[in-house]
């Protein structure tokens, strides 16, 4: 809940200064602000090798006496990836630069972002995996607000340059945080790093890269092809639909971080029965929040933006239903990870991301920006299907009741892809708002007791 509550905040936050930025900027710079934290977390990836992700959880498991040790091993290896990445990709610049579209001042940022970030990450989630929720919640919350009014403020006072104003303004304000946390990574780590520990991440991770890549660019890709394809206001429009559409994820995220060590713990016992009945439940809850979102997406995006951007409402209830099958990825890879078959899910991500470049090649050029989000829901069905046969494949046992699942699933995209042809009656979309609420409230113990569960393990 504590998770949720942050998550919650930080999501509201970015709710509330949308309309101010799409105020702001124009389209184009909207737009281009979209494509660099897209980039951002492409080159993430490539820079840091996603090491706070996975194998992270595993050294906390297989190091629980050596984890402030670990942590700044791990912090030190990722700093070593992350600078020779760059050397290669700022030697490159000039023939890279129009792929990226990106001015140089933005390459060297991201630079300085991507050495240390990764200590936020590690110390959020090892606090995530210790349940240790106080911290996590206080730190969550000042960097939710302290990013936002550092680049609203850099707007106003830099008009000719809103852009860099908007972009440089809540990066180095998280900079500024992530330095807190480097340096006391370093100070807990006693200045010790352990070599030892790099090769076992390694062996995990790198494996994994192409899957991590995979998965961000299913999710993002989008942007940069509507971006080349049609131009930087559709993007604007398409991001604003997308902002609308993540709300819901912030349910699962906060929910997630603490079903891993639960997920790690039924599993050492082999006690799947549990697993799925916790897993089910939050699937269940998640679905209400898809459907939630998806009938109050006029309202929202009138709030969020201004009048041209109306038209993305048509886009919300496709990428929501990709975000529903998006999640499922988390529900069959924490099982993997547990067993240490990561690079099980590689496949499967690859071919869906494959899949939806091309096929948003075909469609966005053909019908606009709003068919990237149907492209994206198809890739996600596949790739939650490829996945789950892919765990049981790799574990020998299905885990999870896929009878409910599959039909939870159905009714998702039922109801979701309906909204289109509703929008325009308020009494029906509100009274099935009405309907989600009453059954939450019908199923409040449930609900209560699968958070005691969890904490419980």
């Amino acid at each position: 809940m504590a998770y949720f509550t942050a998550s919650l905040i930080s999501a509201g936050i970015q709710y509330i200064t949308t309309p101010l930025y799409t105020r702001l900027l124009t389209p184009d710079e909207y737009g281009m602000v979209s494509v660099f934290l897209t980039w951002l977390q492409i080159f993430s990836i490539l820079a840091t090798f996603n090491l706070g992700a996975g194998v992270f959880n595993n050294g906390m498991v297989d190091y629980p006496d050596k984890r402030d040790e670990y942590s700044l091993s791990m912090l030190m290896l990722s700093n070593i990836i992350t600078v020779c990445f760059f050397l290669i990709v700022l030697s490159l610049y000039p023939l890279i630069k129009v792929w990226v579209n990106l001015d140089f001042p933005l390459i060297v940022l991201m630079a300085i972002i991507l050495l240390f970030r990764p200590a936020y990450n590690f110390w959020t989630s090892r606090q995530r995996y210790e349940l240790k929720y106080e911290p996590t919640f206080i730190w969550s919350v000042i960097t939710a607000f302290v990013s936002p009014a550092v680049a609203l403020v850099c707007i106003v006072i830099f008009k000719n340059n809103r852009l860099y104003a908007r972009i440089f303004g809540a990066e180095l304000a998280l900079v500024a945080v992530y330095v807190i946390f480097y340096i006391y990574l370093m100070v807990k780590g006693n200045f010790k790093v352990k070599a030892k520990y790099w090769k076992a991440a390694l062996l995990f991770n790198m494996p994994l890269i192409p899957h991590y890549l995979s998965m961000y660019l299913l999710g993002s890709s989008d942007k940069i092809m509507i971006s080349n394809l049609v131009g930087d206001s559709a993007t604007a429009y398409y991001s604003v639909a997308y902002t609308v559409s993540s709300v819901a994820v912030i349910i699962w995220n906060a929910a997630n971080g603490s079903l891993i060590p639960y997920t790690y713990e039924k599993c050492s016992k082999k006690d799947y029965k549990s697993i799925s009945s916790v897993v089910v439940l939050l699937l269940m809850v998640f679905a209400a929040a898809c459907i939630g979102v998806t009938m109050l997406a006029p309202e929202v995006v009138a709030i969020m933006a201004t009048p041209n951007y109306m038209e993305a409402i048509y886009a919300i209830p496709p990428i929501v239903c990709g975000v529903f099958f998006q999640v499922h990825y988390s529900v069959y890879a924490n099982i993997l990870f547990y067993y240490k078959k990561p690079q099980y899910v590689t496949v499967a991500t690859i071919i869906t991301t494959v899949l939806n470049i091309v096929l948003n090649y075909i469609f966005i050029k053909k019908f606009g920006y709003i068919a990237a989000g149907y492209t994206t829901l198809v890739c996600y069905l596949v790739q939650a299907i490829l996945d789950y046969a892919i765990m049981r494949k790799a574990v020998g046992d299905r885990v999870y009741n896929m009878r409910q699942i599959g039909l939870l699933s159905a009714g998702v995209i039922a109801v979701t892809l309906l909204s289109n042809f509703i929008y325009d009656h308020l009494v029906i979309r509100y009274a099935i708002i009405v309907i989600i609420l009453a059954l939450c409230v019908l199923f409040r113990k449930k609900i209560i007791g699968m958070i005691k569960q969890m904490k419980s393990k």
